[in-house]
């Protein structure tokens, strides 16, 4: 028996089928819809236990419809996706009525303990029964088990497939500190797999049947960043209809990933080593202290000790938390394990793309090779599975690949390409030459790459998603 019925309204055809496959994968019935006129209907005329819905939608926007589902269906939860530059319209929703938001980028597990905290919520109101059948209760953690074999073989094959030393120490230090309950700090650019390494840790630590809670520590809405930290009380703020549990609170007996910690406010950073020294968290408008027994890891793509040095990161959380280092190397560093990457990502494409690609072939690998990867494993990622679906026969060729590989330092001069100078593919071309660059510049930094493109955020994640630059 499903869990309940989803209803997921976003013209992002991608971002639907994303979640609805891990919706279903988690014993959800899923049903979803690209328009918001379309969403609303159906969330008014079907027996829906919860919607899911974009905040930006081509004929709705997200507070009209909370407005015309709320007028209905008075009392079913509504979660609300939105961009990180979309603060205050997320405020705005919450005092429409929406039970909670998500910041993109999505994480889908973050998404489902939003959707089972709502559920849970939403039974215990004995004001908010409605003409329909009770939605079974989630047990507690059901969602949390231990990731079955195959995903944890995927996990490490991400990071760890090369054998060269540096994976394979990078493999002995995880095997290390997994076991211990040290905090750890993951140094790595952008697209190296940090967060795919504080997995590994958890799934090989003691605390591998709790949750694993990752918060993108740069996507969080400075008004509202101690409420998603360390939840809130009911009435603690304008819009606040019930109390909310804060990611430390969803991650208790687990472990919480906080990337980008760098990122943090000054005043969450206090609140943040509070909860360090003495384990217990306090909700916004409360009195109450909570204990929590919270495993922290940490990722940067920073250096912490220039921002402590120069006061934006306190000096004693940088001391507190620096209690094991792990640094992934960049892909340029570490090109031994592109032969092991590359196999493993046209593997992992056929399955995905019902494809049968052998191999690449030698001038491929060369410039392979030769490219830089500012993007890391996440681009090769992106580029080795863009290829295996171009390519017909079971070798990849050369033309299938993206012109940046093929020509890093541009096309002036080259009369072969003249063909792609097609006004849509240059524009697109340089935009995606421009972000790696300031990518590159920043130090894969995405809220400092943003403000030096002169964009804000959200938009940055839907570019680089655009140009494969993001894991999808």
């Amino acid at each position: 028996m499903a869990k309940g019925k989803i209803l997921i309204i976003d013209d992002d055809v991608d971002i639907c089928t994303l979640l609805k496959r891990f919706l279903e994968r988690k014993d959800f019935e899923v049903h979803t819809a690209f328009k918001g006129l379309e969403g609303v209907e159906t969330a008014i005329s079907q027996d829906v236990d919860l919607v899911l819905t974009d905040f930006r939608l081509p004929d709705k926007d997200g507070l009209s419809i909370i407005k015309e589902i709320k007028a209905k269906k008075q009392h079913l939860p509504i979660i609300v996706i939105t961009g990180y530059s979309d603060v205050n319209q997320a405020v705005k929703s919450i005092r429409l009525g929406a039970y909670e938001y998500v910041t993109k980028p999505i994480y889908p597990e973050e998404i489902l303990l939003k959707i089972e905290e709502a559920l849970k919520h939403k039974k215990a109101d004995p004001l908010q029964v409605e003409d329909k059948p009770e939605v079974n209760p989630v047990p507690k953690g059901s969602n949390l088990k231990k990731p079955k074999k195959k995903v944890d073989q995927e996990l490490s094959a991400d990071i760890l497939q090369g054998n060269s030393a540096k994976s394979k120490n990078i493999q002995k230090l995880i095997e290390l500190v997994a076991p211990t309950t040290m905090t750890v700090v993951i140094i790595g650019e952008s697209g190296t797999g940090k967060e795919i390494a504080a997995r590994l840790i958890h799934n090989t630590s003691d605390r591998s049947d709790k949750p694993f809670v990752a918060v993108d520590c740069g996507a969080l809405p400075h008004d509202l960043a101690a409420s998603e930290l360390f939840g809130h009380v009911k009435g603690a703020f304008t819009g606040a209809a019930g109390d909310k549990k804060g990611h430390f609170e969803m991650a208790d007996g687990g472990t919480l990933f906080l990337d980008e910690i760098g990122n943090l406010s000054y005043d969450n950073q206090v609140k943040l080593l509070r909860v360090l020294q003495e384990r217990v968290v306090r909700r916004m408008g409360s009195e109450k202290d909570i204990p929590v027994d919270v495993r922290i890891i940490v990722a940067t793509n920073e250096d912490l000790k220039s921002a402590m040095e120069s006061g934006k990161f306190r000096e004693d959380i940088y001391y507190r938390i620096n209690e094991f280092k792990i640094a992934l190397p960049s892909l340029r560093e570490n090109k031994d394990d592109l032969d092991d990457l590359v196999a493993f990502f046209i593997n992992k494409a056929n399955n995905e793309l019902a494809k049968d690609v052998k191999s690449a072939d030698y001038n491929v690998m060369k410039a392979f090779k030769s490219y830089s990867w500012p993007g890391n494993i996440r681009e090769l990622k992106n580029v080795v599975k863009r290829a295996v679906l171009l390519t017909d026969g079971d070798q990849i060729k050369e033309e299938v690949l993206p012109i940046e590989i093929l020509q890093p330092g541009g096309i002036s001069g080259n009369k072969d390409l003249l063909s792609s100078l097609v006004l849509k593919d240059v524009v697109e071309r340089a935009e995606s030459q421009a972000i790696l660059k300031a990518l590159e510049v920043t130090n894969n930094n995405k809220s400092k790459c943003a403000e030096l493109l002169g964009i804000d955020r959200k938009t940055l994640y839907n570019k680089m998603n655009a140009y494969g630059l993001l894991e999808k």
